[in-house]
């Protein structure tokens, strides 16, 4: 009698045949394959600005396309586009969000592309922020003259940054909005030409932000005066125009970088300037053009190096965000008939130029919005009168057509600033009366005996916003006065 023994193969492929029937098993009584999921989302539980223009989200299982984009709602509603790669699809918005609110992405079903009907997909919810709708401005009344206020829309509160007697000159927020370059003179200090540049924070921002209130000195003037200053949108590098005390010749732009000691930027003085949007060049004025200066580490032998000269162009007043295009002055010098004139140009990155209007005054600021199909510009016009005055106005001009829309008329006054808000939907002004007896003299010297800040919205609906159609409301007056406000980023 013959006795039969399992070889050690047999013997592996009957376990795996008993594994694979259990595992068959609980599929069935689990109802099937796992279900399809929402495994990452970038914008969970963030605080997002301006430039956050997409979020991304990551599915367990390649998706049916149209399935996600039918159900995927976001409350309130951001008007935006899709795109796919792979398991990833990407939501890009028309425009930047609201500041100010909270939303809030769902997707109650979808399907993957393999199951069919028969998959299931498990509900996702998730919120996200804007931050929030805040300014800064320079105090005009009582304590709070001369110091850096920080004014919150989102709850009505008003912030003192810097301590009581000390003098703000100008300042520039940083990109995160928690932190603010500032130069002032300190309590007991009369003369501008002492003036120190300092940070200060905000207490804006994520949960990780410290609190407002905090001064760190970036930059003595113990041996350098420190005049006009100006801060890269990276936040690294900080140009400001410095004169030698002992040497008034020693004169032009220094770089201050993290980390590292000042250092005098080896180029011809100028005059007005701005850090370009790579923060890694600088936009000098020189003579009667614009000269673009490297801005790189003093080690690089291009720092200090002219780029291009711009002869035709005497300021630029704003770079879009993405670098596609310059607002640019200039002052008709070679042109008889536009003499004591001043003309607005759109130039693009390739050197295109397009005339965007005149004016018999000055062009004082111009500011891409952030679709860069539009620009607001603030202007003034020389007025018929026994003195000279200028009266200023607020204008927009679409990019693409070219038309010219006057959105709110000012009173004529000495000085006005403007600052259009990080999401497009409202700009700041102040409104100042000529000064007097008490007045307060600014840092370009004007004296003023009072200002009004005022908000102006921009539009009315989406629609409007959409189609590049500014439709100005009436101006809100704030209840508090104060010179030069901005938007924190």
């Amino acid at each position: 009698m013959t006795t039969s023994h399992r070889q050690p193969l047999d013997r592996l492929a009957q376990a795996l045949m008993v594994l694979l029937a259990i595992v068959i098993s609980a599929m069935v009584l689990l109802g099937g394959p796992a279900a399809v999921r929402v495994r990452n989302f970038t914008w969970k539980d963030r605080q997002i600005g301006a430039t956050d223009t997409a979020f991304l989200l990551t599915f367990s299982r390649p998706m049916d396309q149209a399935s996600v984009e039918q159900n995927l709602t976001i409350d309130p509603p951001l008007p935006g586009r899709f795109s796919w790669a792979g398991r990833r699809m990407a939501y890009t918005l028309d425009l930047p969000a609201p500041y100010g609110n909270e939303f809030t992405v769902n997707l109650t079903q979808a399907r993957d592309r393999f199951s069919g009907p028969t998959g299931t997909f498990v509900p996702f919810e998730e919120t996200f922020q804007t931050r929030e709708r805040a300014f800064a401005y320079i105090g005009m009344e009582g304590e709070n003259q001369g110091r850096l206020m920080l004014y919150s829309l989102s709850d009505q509160s008003k912030t003192a940054l810097t301590p009581e007697g000390w003098t703000v000159m100008d300042y520039r927020p940083y990109s995160q909005g928690n932190r603010i370059l500032f130069a002032a003179i300190e309590t007991g200090q009369t003369n501008q030409q002492d003036q120190r540049l300092y940070t200060v924070t905000t207490g804006i921002g994520d949960s990780s932000s410290a609190e407002s209130g905090q001064i760190e000195t970036i930059l003595d003037s113990d041996d350098y005066q420190n005049l006009k200053f100006d801060l890269s949108p990276d936040g690294e590098t900080i140009v400001v125009q410095r004169v030698n005390r002992n040497n008034p010749g020693d004169f032009g732009p220094w770089v201050v970088s993290q980390e590292q000691e000042p250092r005098r930027l080896e180029t011809e003085p100028g005059g007005d300037f701005m850090v370009a949007p790579d923060s890694q060049s600088l936009l000098l004025q020189q003579g009667e053009g614009t000269a673009i200066i490297a801005l790189n580490d003093a080690q690089d032998e291009q720092s200090g190096e002219t780029l291009d000269f711009l002869p035709q162009y005497g300021l630029v007043m704003d770079v879009a965000d993405n670098g596609s295009a310059a607002a640019m002055v200039s002052f008709n010098q070679d042109d008889p008939e536009k003499r004591y004139t001043q003309t607005l140009f759109w130039v693009s990155s390739q050197g295109d130029e397009k005339p965007l209007l005149d004016v018999t005054g000055s062009i004082l600021d111009a500011q891409f919005d952030p679709t860069s199909e539009l620009l607001f510009c603030l202007t003034s016009e020389l007025i018929e009168s026994d003195t000279y005055q200028v009266q200023p106005s607020i204008s927009a001009v679409n990019l693409e057509t070219g038309d010219l829309e006057t959105l709110w008329t000012l009173p004529p006054q000495p000085s006005v600033h403007m600052s259009l808000a990080p999401d497009g939907l409202a700009l700041l002004f102040d409104e100042t009366t000529p000064g007097g007896d008490n007045s307060v003299v600014l840092a370009d010297g004007i004296a003023i005996a009072s200002s009004k800040l005022r908000l102006l919205p921009l539009y009315q609906t989406t629609d409007d916003r959409l189609n590049k159609r500014p439709q100005p409301i009436e101006p809100q007056t704030f209840p508090f006065t104060g010179i030069n406000p901005i938007w924190i980023p």
